[in-house]
């Protein structure tokens, strides 16, 4: 076995300071690990080498409070192992866009030396760790070991931290899987499976977030229907949840965001194609649940018709930019659509999330509130939660289901998704 008998002593480069990354180098220097982060973006290596997290999370807060600072540097430099954490999104025809993976890969085989081990953590298709990433290491001349670990990160979750998250590998060898395996049993606080091949452990996160999607399609077809059959899509899933086996909750909603759920299907749609396989399913499931911003503004559009108002020039408050509660992450966020449809009908907006006071409109909730007519809670944030704040508006549409319907105002005609009183 190459790997030093005490895993510690590897010196570990993260490349990627974002969501992912972040928590898991500050893990690693928690854990005694010698560990170094790169970012190619200036302010978040000068807030690391201050001891700051740039995400506001809880536990990362904690964290730097208890390691100081963390080394950060924008060039990889050489070390024993390199765990790579950097975005993987799709393009505007929802194409996979490898560009930040083989940009981070290339620098690694620059500094790169025999049996050092590269972990790509960033989510990819099925193929692209012996198909795109070995043949960049091996440009270096070196012998690389090369394995995949998929991130599993829940921003926002008071419970599950990158450190006690189980968590899967793959190698490109027996003994690559097997170091990755030793470091990550050294990180975490949870149980690490070894996987037979690197391609498993690559299709494992894409099998997990498109589990996710399709069923979130399913929950949000069944939620269109019920809604003109008028039953109440919120109180059928309560009692589908009360058999105690083969049913797992999903819920709808106005739309799917994140880097993970609304990105993920893609990569696994154009990797069928790649094969000569049409991924009928994940494409109506992506279809979907991308179309229900539009169903929540046509929603919004034929309840404020029925209360003999117009879309265009109303004053219609969206609460909510970021794609799921307590969070300030806006990335894939349906508010957006929802917020290009309206203001495209001629809506007069006012845009507030109290986690991205620099994307919104206005400066608090009360203005959002002032002088709206039609409310749209677009995230659940907790701030947004109370029925009473909506009592002077007449129109609420709860694209998040989060109220209690029944606490609504009588005055306010309430609908949500799925859900109309």
């Amino acid at each position: 076995m190459v790997f030093k008998d005490n895993v510690k002593d590897a010196k570990v480069c993260v490349i990627g300071l974002g969501y992912v990354g972040l928590p898991l180098a500050v893990l690693a220097k928690r854990k005694g690990f010698d560990v170094v982060g790169i970012d190619k973006d200036e302010s978040v290596v000068k807030k690391c080498q201050q001891g700051v997290s740039h995400i506001d999370e809880a536990f990362l807060h904690e964290w730097f409070a208890e390691i100081g600072s963390l080394d950060a540097r924008l060039d990889v430099v050489c070390s024993d192992v390199y765990i790579i954490c950097v975005p993987t999104p799709v393009d505007k025809k929802k194409y996979p866009d490898l560009g930040f993976v083989k940009a981070a890969v290339a620098e690694v085989a620059s500094v790169v030396e025999d049996n050092q081990l590269v972990i790509v953590e960033s989510t990819i298709n099925p193929g692209v760790c012996e198909e795109v990433v070995l043949p960049l290491l091996q440009a270096s001349g070196k012998n690389v070991l090369l394995a995949h670990c998929p991130e599993r990160i829940n921003p926002g979750d008071a419970k599950w931290h990158v450190d006690n998250i189980p968590r899967v590998v793959g190698g490109i060898s027996i003994e690559a899987g097997e170091y990755a395996k030793a470091v990550y049993d050294q990180l975490l606080d949870a149980e690490v499976t070894l996987l037979s091949e690197i391609k498993a452990a690559e299709a494992t996160k894409i099998m997990e977030n498109t589990f996710r999607d399709v069923n979130i399609a399913f929950v949000n077809e069944m939620a269109m229907s019920f809604y003109r059959m008028g039953i109440d899509v919120s109180e059928v899933i309560r009692g589908a949840k009360t058999k105690p086996f083969s049913f797992l909750a999903h819920y709808p909603g106005m739309g799917v965001g994140g880097h993970c759920i609304a990105v993920d299907p893609y990569y696994m749609i154009e990797r069928g194609r790649d094969k000569g396989f049409e991924h009928n399913f994940l494409i109506r499931a992506r279809k979907i649940n991308a179309g229900m911003p539009r169903f929540v503004a046509n929603l919004l559009q034929s309840r404020l018709n029925f209360l003999k108002y117009p879309v265009n020039g109303t004053r219609i408050a969206v609460l909510g930019l970021s794609y799921k509660p307590g969070v300030a992450d806006d990335r894939e966020s349906p508010s957006y659509d929802l917020i290009n449809i309206l203001r495209a009908r001629g809506a007069d907006l006012a845009v507030f999330d109290p986690y991205m006071p620099d994307k919104s409109s206005v400066g608090s909730l009360e203005e959002a509130l002032d002088g709206a007519v039609c409310v749209v809670i677009a995230t659940a944030h907790e701030q947004f939660v109370d029925e009473s704040l909506y009592s002077g508006v007449k129109l609420l549409v709860d694209g998040r289901n989060c109220l209690d319907k029944s606490k609504v105002s009588d005055d306010v005609l309430y609908v949500g998704v799925g859900v109309s009183r």
